[in-house]
């Protein structure tokens, strides 16, 4: 999967990609260009060079629907997106990719910045993108989320929800939002979210991009009992104690960290997650080889839940890196 090397200093900067080094090489070239164009990016004429790097992104992974969505999800997040996908569009209208990368963007820009999205419109979208690639999963991923906006009842979601399973099993991005969707703060109860996490677990096979489903719930669990205050607050700690919640991390901490076991496209972002579950339980030794595993690549989500991202997991590598060192040395 990736390189074990240890390092000497954190993470120094937030890598959206993760360990893609096509991705990479493709966010550097957009960054280039559209500094290159200035306040002039809307009207350039030059549509080519701005989009076909983002067009042989999407299109090597070929059916690897994983990688693909990883870097979708990573292209969706760039500000200016939505232009560069609408250029792509009006250069090629059949262009399955450019509609998907405009849907994206859209569904980014309203959950991020809050803006208004018409939902109806984009779920007209993606049908026509789920008709111009019939096999891809990710119109139907769209569509998942935009659902997941109206609170569409669950007799809507179903459908959507099969179609993603006919195409990608265990897709990542299709399971985290359907985690959202099922919880009683959107759709469904604490009962049918255990019923759901239960059914992925028991079916999905090891080191499936779906390994993270259960502790990212259990971190979710744990933000809310600290955003409630009282007493429910003053005791979420309490939380890593509990036998249910200190074996989904035990279990995560014997096998992630493993060259090769973890092999899906966002497998340094699940270590992410688990790295800053180790430290919110005080498990410092532990987080070590965590971090060794992350080889410096450090995300925004969680570690951005307690403030400026960067700061914060450069301070817990250090503090795991101090804990380790005391261990070894006694």
């Amino acid at each position: 999967m990736w390189p074990r090397r240890q390092r000497q200093r954190p993470p120094r900067r937030l890598c959206p990609e993760l360990d893609d080094g096509q991705l990479a090489r493709t966010l550097t070239h957009l960054k280039a260009q559209i500094a290159a164009q200035g306040d002039n990016l809307a009207e350039s004429n030059d549509r080519g060079a701005l989009t076909y790097p983002i067009e042989q992104a999407l299109r090597d992974p070929g059916d690897d629907w994983d990688r693909r969505m990883h870097r979708l999800l990573v292209l969706s997040t760039v500000p200016e997106a939505l232009v560069l996908a609408r250029q792509w569009r009006s250069r090629d209208p059949a262009a399955a990719d450019a509609l998907l990368l405009q849907i994206f963007a859209d569904i980014h820009r309203a959950r991020t910045a809050g803006t208004a999205l018409d939902i109806d419109a984009t779920v007209r979208l993606c049908r026509q993108a789920g008709t111009l690639a019939p096999s891809d999963p990710a119109p139907w991923i769209a569509m998942l989320s935009c659902h997941r906006m109206q609170r569409a009842p669950g007799m809507v979601v179903r459908p959507v929800w099969d179609a993603v399973k006919e195409r990608d099993r265990w897709n990542r991005e299709a399971h985290r939002q359907m985690l959202h969707y099922v919880s009683p703060h959107e759709c469904g109860s604490s009962a049918l979210t255990v019923q759901f996490l239960d059914s992925v677990t028991i079916a999905a096979p090891p080191g499936a991009p779906v390994a993270a489903l259960s502790l990212t719930h259990s971190l979710a669990r744990y933000r809310r009992a600290l955003s409630a205050g009282g007493i429910e607050a003053l005791t979420a700690h309490r939380h890593w104690n509990q036998p249910h919640e200190r074996a989904l991390v035990d279990q995560a901490l014997s096998t992630w960290p493993q060259p090769g076991f973890l092999t899906h496209a966002a497998a340094l972002a699940d270590l992410n997650l688990l790295a800053h579950m180790l430290i919110k339980a005080t498990r410092l030794p532990d987080a070590w080889p965590v971090f060794e595993a992350m080889s410096g690549v450090a995300t925004a989500w969680p570690w951005e839940l307690d403030g400026d991202p960067l700061q914060q997991v450069q301070e817990a590598y250090r503090r795991a890196l101090r804990a380790r060192s005391r261990q070894t040395s006694r």
